[in-house]
């Protein structure tokens, strides 16, 4: 019995090994070029703003076909030789959170031609740029001198105002910037103060398309941002999420506030907030900067 169990043995082996062999020359028939990319820009002069921006992920597809969502930097395989089509897709993280990396969909899907060669690398910087049917709420990059984010409620001693400040986002766009700054003050016995859009904000859309509020903030101390809803009949103060302490350092955050704004009336009108408390026992940095707001949606 165990001979006949060799002798099958010894005859299947080999078919096995040829199946085996066979499978490892189909895959290495398959060789790669490489799409690599460091970084990308974004064009803003379209809506009359600036580049500044936190892209951190993106979505490629190869002649219409998804490779896959990759975070910057990437090198990506792309199974082409020649000229061929790549189309791309930038992604924000939704409130700050690095699980919930999103489209942002105001950029355009970029599209390129690619002269790729297999086993070799090819190097790209995208560059996005808005869509035509993008409407902006509200930009704000302080760099007037003016402000239209302004004091809400400010208590005896706390001030604001445009400053100056050293800007940099992860090691870009370094350089002076015209900031706003609120500051606490030791004799502000209340330790709280609210901030907004000097305008009530009208007839967002309230179908499910998506409303991006994205700003940049440098701050010790949790700041919210808010919305108060104005209804007939109403209104309704919303906390939508907090920016936790940046730790000395730039930080860009992207809201998608569709959450708080679709299915309500389509005569609602807003107010947006960053409102921000102060502990008593709190000893750190009591001023909060901001820079680079932008309100933004697609028209139908």
């Amino acid at each position: 019995m165990k001979r006949g169990i060799k002798s099958i043995f010894l005859i299947i082996t080999p078919f096995i090994m040829g199946v085996l062999l066979n499978s490892c020359s189909e895959d290495d028939s398959y060789v790669p070029a490489y799409l690599e990319i460091d970084s990308v820009l974004v064009d803003a002069t379209s809506i009359e703003g600036n580049g500044v921006h936190h892209i951190t992920s993106i979505q490629i597809y190869h002649n219409n076909k998804t490779v896959g969502t990759f975070p910057l930097p990437c090198k990506v395989p792309i199974d082409a030789e020649g000229f061929d089509s790549i189309q791309i897709q930038a992604f924000v993280k939704n409130n700050g959170n690095s699980q919930n990396n999103v489209p942002y969909r105001v950029l355009n899907l970029l599209q390129m031609k690619v002269q790729f060669k297999r086993k070799e690398t090819v190097k790209v910087i995208p560059t996005f740029t808005y869509r035509t049917n993008t409407t902006i709420v509200w930009q704000e990059d302080f760099e007037t001198g003016n402000s239209t984010l302004v004091p809400i409620r400010l208590n005896d001693g706390d001030k604001t105002s445009i400053v100056s400040s050293s800007f940099d986002l992860f090691g870009r766009y370094s350089g002076l910037s015209k900031t706003f700054s609120a500051e606490f003050k030791p004799i502000d016995s209340l330790k709280f103060m609210d901030l907004g859009y000097f305008e009530r904000i009208k007839s967002l859309p309230w179908d499910g398309r998506e409303v991006f509020m994205e700003f940049d903030i440098k701050t010790e101390i949790p700041v919210t941002l808010a919305l108060k809803r104005f209804y007939d009949g109403g209104e309704q103060y919303v906390p939508y999420m907090t920016v936790n302490p940046t730790k000395g350092i730039w930080k860009r955050i992207y809201s998608n506030l569709v959450y708080e704004i679709q299915g309500q009336p389509a005569s609602t009108q807003y107010d947006v907030y960053f409102s921000a408390d102060k502990e008593t026992t709190f000893n750190g940095n009591h001023q909060i900067l901001f820079d680079n707001i932008r309100l933004s949606y697609l028209k139908e």
